[in-house]
């Protein structure tokens, strides 16, 4: 017969390794309405056994890597995963954003990878326990502690699992410098007593961070940086990248982090958000700061007519990246400084790509890769562009 060969990617491995791996046989198409709709996943593959192990290899300290969906690289010595991670975003540049030598930097180091995150977001399995969800399933893992996780969230997760939980979801965030608490949807009575026993503030509705010196109130449902460490890095960032400014525009401004530092810079900033809950939060966090103009609405909407009366832009877009009238307009009044931050190395080269490139508006000064993930393969870059 005909023998069929197919790539696999085998999590957990490292180059240079010798492994055994097992590979689950495809999903096969059912009959019925909903077939025409259906696609087909990749096989899911596993190491059985590693018969020539790579130096870059150590053990795992969390017993559920490998088959949870959190982690994937807990099992490689952490200087490794800088430079993997740099070693990524240097291949997009060139291979998507066309730059034959991209100006990139070394990748900024967590000072602590391991217990980092401030956020958590569990699910709850039939017997009410919380944890997470396995690798390409929707089963949920019990956990009762996550080596990536704030200290004091693993703490209240200890609490919470004492009683079952009737919600399917279970959200804790922790203010790594505050020390409050938020637990969505609020625990009952009972355990909110364990929880002060155990030594938590456990808040109702919003919980305080401190961050480059300032305090910023978050909401439950707000997007604040899971990294605090970190994010204090990040803001230096934006802060150098956009100096000799005067008149700004954060995008995607969420709680109002990067606008509030900025302000103590430049003469003004507009900070425009969406999200209903985050310009609550925005308008809270900057109640005494005169400087500083918050619209609310999509940036795509906002962004454009605003592009020539400024001469500095941070830009934080999803996943996604920028759609492409953010993008014209940005080509068709170029702003003397832009800072991008990127949390998808992909979409990223796209759009300098386009700016750099395709409508050569702007020139490319750095990429600064900053793990704002350990143990993870989520990067986080920032990009610093001047107009050409």
């Amino acid at each position: 017969g005909t023998q069929q060969t197919q790539t696999v990617r085998v999590p957990a491995g490292l180059m240079g390794e010798r492994v055994t791996i097992a590979v689950e046989a495809a999903a096969k198409r059912r009959p019925g309405k909903r077939s025409r709709r259906w696609k087909p996943r990749p096989p899911r593959v596993w190491i059985t056994e590693i018969h020539e192990a790579s130096k870059l290899r150590k053990e795992a300290p969390c017993p559920v890597f490998g088959t949870c969906g959190g982690c994937q690289l807990q099992h490689m010595q952490y200087e490794a995963q800088l430079a993997w991670k740099r070693s990524i975003v240097e291949r997009l540049l060139r291979e998507i954003g066309g730059f034959d030598c991209p100006p990139l930097l070394e990748t900024v180091a967590c000072d602590d990878p391991w217990h980092y995150r401030n956020h958590m977001r569990f699910s709850v399995n039939r017997n009410g326990e919380p944890g997470l969800t396995a690798r390409g399933t929707h089963r949920v893992l019990p956990l009762t502690c996550c080596p990536i996780a704030d200290e004091r969230i693993n703490r209240a997760l200890q609490v919470l699992n004492l009683l079952p939980n009737e919600r399917p979801q279970l959200l804790i965030r922790c203010g790594s410098a505050s020390g409050q608490m938020l637990i969505q949807p609020q625990p009952k009575q009972e355990v909110m007593e364990k929880l002060a026993v155990s030594g938590l503030s456990i808040c109702t509705d919003t919980l305080e961070e401190r961050l480059a010196g300032e305090t910023f109130r978050i909401r439950p449902s707000s997007f604040f940086q899971t990294n605090t460490a970190q994010a204090e890095k990040m803001v230096q960032m934006v802060v150098k990248g956009l100096e000799n400014a005067r008149t700004v525009v954060d995008a995607y401004c969420g709680v109002g982090t990067f606008a509030l530092v900025l302000a103590k810079h430049v003469e003004k900033v507009i900070a425009i958000e969406e999200s209903a809950s985050a310009i609550k939060d925005a308008q809270w966090n900057l109640r005494e700061v005169h400087n500083v103009e918050i619209l609310k609405g999509k940036v795509e909407d906002i962004l454009p007519p605003l592009a020539e009366q400024i001469d500095g832009l941070v830009i934080d877009p999803p996943r996604a990246g920028c759609q492409q009238v953010v993008l014209d307009a940005l080509v068709r009044n170029p702003v003397s400084r832009v800072v991008y931050v990127s949390c998808e190395p992909a979409t990223l080269a796209r759009d300098l790509h386009i700016l750099c490139h395709l409508h050569p508006a702007y020139y490319l000064q750095s990429v600064q890769p900053l793990d704002m993930f350990p143990q993870t393969a989520h990067i986080e870059s920032v990009a610093i562009l001047e107009r050409n």
